[in-house]
């Protein structure tokens, strides 16, 4: 039966409505009221709020086993054992660290220490804290996920650990979930969710990293159970005697301070890699900067000598020479004022105006932290001892910089020979507020991490550091800064050769 000319133009104005009826509701949600229909969907806030553990476990492709548990605020465990493959990931709190048949179990660092943690708190929090956390949702469209239409959020956490998250539009349960890891992308595809407790957990997930895939089918799927925390620390596998603690610790304590003024006796380079992102994830600023780096009266003077590989242009070079020539002069005055025993409170004065009292070093952290959970490895061809740190409970902090050295967490790396920290990686576990935080805030989950190498044989200088800082100025601006330096051509000097240092004459 042909259809008349009316019909078709009514079959076509119904289909226009329709289609702008849809338009406008994908247009009107965004990632936020998405989270929200999400944790709804799971079952409330309430009821995810109530799971403080959670134990998955199963076979792994028919064949094999596994281990998926959690514990609030940010344990994580997943141990796969299929055939020839046993790996396990975890995170305790503190440090990150994977296991398996080809480098066997190691801390992990850098990016990957990050991408773990963030693994970590994501699974517990269950987007309950995300905006607390500091971490930063954006709607990049819809997307086909196995045949199913789904939202594609990407969620990018305060030390810019990214992750697309994808909600079915008709469920608004997580069909899947892509992450940047060592060796390529990971995907992790959830099924068959369940009600447990209240709470939607899926049943059959399925992680593709590469060309493998491994289908893990839930058996058994709990809550609250009490949970070993020994289960999420490094596995203790080398029975060689640790160092005494506290005979260990003075020492190295000591070469930090020794460390503190055998840098002052080298010039070096500093190459600074630096990209700023504000609080709606927008780059503002993408450079390279080289430094020319020396002391003066115990304080760091930086000669900026190039930009993005490029050497400053005649006219920048001498502004940047006059102004490192009037740094150079009031350091050594103020070289001088501290010399001046006679007068104690001025010396005070000036060691406060050149921000000594403010300066977060290893030795601080040394001071302040209290260092748990030993273990042996290798790093960078060395033998180590890593420790996980935290704050010494009831401990009363001596000024400011203790304070904030009290609001970290993380690992070290110290060279059992050398007794020498060669990398330190530290993350804030609550906000830091610094003049009250009237003036800057730093946002729970900023990083930092440093290292050192032996230069010449004779003495351990830094390499690198990092910074992926999330921070308030003035209660209202927020930014993000994703930083990396690394030092090199280091050359000793002293102080009868401090000629060499000083800018040249024009």
């Amino acid at each position: 039966m042909a259809l008349s000319k009316n019909s078709v133009a009514l079959t076509f104005s119904v289909a226009l409505v329709l289609f702008s009826v849809a338009a406008a509701t994908a247009q009107a949600q965004t990632a936020q009221k998405i989270i929200d229909l999400h944790i709804k969907a799971r079952g409330g806030t309430k009821a995810l709020k109530s799971v403080t553990s959670v134990k998955l476990s199963g076979t792994v492709n028919g064949n094999g086993e596994f281990l998926w548990q959690t514990n609030v605020p940010s344990a994580y465990y997943l141990e796969v054992r299929h055939g020839d493959t046993h790996a396990v990931e975890a995170f305790n709190g503190k440090s990150a660290w994977r296991e398996d048949r080809t480098a066997g179990v190691r801390t992990l660092t850098g990016r990957e220490q990050a991408r773990a943690r963030s693994t970590a708190v994501h699974r517990n929090d269950r987007f309950l804290n995300y905006k607390k956390d500091k971490t930063r949702v954006n709607l990049l469209g819809q997307e086909t996920v196995e045949g199913r239409t789904a939202y594609a959020v990407e969620v990018t956490t305060a030390a810019a650990v990214r992750r697309k998250v994808f909600f079915d539009v008709e469920t608004y349960l997580i069909l899947k979930e892509e992450q940047e890891r060592e060796g390529g992308t990971e995907e992790i595809l959830f099924g068959d969710y369940r009600a447990v407790d209240g709470v939607q957990e899926p049943h059959l997930i399925r992680i593709r990293r590469g060309a493998e895939t491994l289908a893990l089918a839930v058996a058994e799927a709990a809550h609250n159970l009490s949970l070993d925390a020994a289960l999420f620390d490094f596995p203790r596998g080398d029975v060689t005697p640790l160092p005494d603690v506290p005979t260990f610790f003075q020492q190295v304590l000591d070469n930090e301070n020794k460390l503190e003024r055998e840098r002052e006796d080298y010039t070096y380079t500093k190459t600074e890699n630096a990209i700023e992102v504000d609080g709606k994830g927008r780059i503002k600023e993408k450079a390279e900067r080289t430094y020319e780096v020396f002391y003066v009266g115990g304080r760091i003077v930086e000669k900026l000598v190039a930009t993005n590989g490029q050497p400053l242009p005649p006219d920048e070079a001498r502004k940047e020479q006059d102004r490192v020539a009037k740094v150079f002069r009031e350091r050594e005055r103020k070289a001088t004022e501290k010399k001046d025993k006679k007068d104690k409170e001025e010396r005070k004065k000036v060691e406060k105006e050149a921000g000594e009292d403010d300066d977060v070093t290893a030795a601080e952290i040394l001071r302040v932290c209290q260092f748990v959970n030993p273990r042996r490895e290798r790093f960078r061809g060395r033998e180590v001892v890593v420790y996980d740190f935290e704050p010494r409970s009831n401990a009363k902090p001596r000024g400011r910089v203790q304070s904030w050295i009290q609001k970290l967490v993380g690992n070290v790396w110290i060279d059992e020979h050398a007794e020498r920290i060669v990398r330190l990686e530290a993350r804030v576990s609550t906000v830091i507020r610094m003049a009250g935080g009237l003036v800057l805030s730093l946002q729970r989950g900023s990083s930092f991490v440093f290292e050192r190498e032996l230069v010449r044989g004779e003495v351990w200088l830094p390499s690198y550091a990092e910074v992926n800082a999330s921070a308030r100025v003035l209660l209202v601006k927020g930014f993000k800064v994703n930083q990396t330096q690394r030092f090199s051509d280091y050359k000793k000097f002293n102080v009868e050769t401090s000629s060499e240092i000083k800018p040249p004459k024009q």
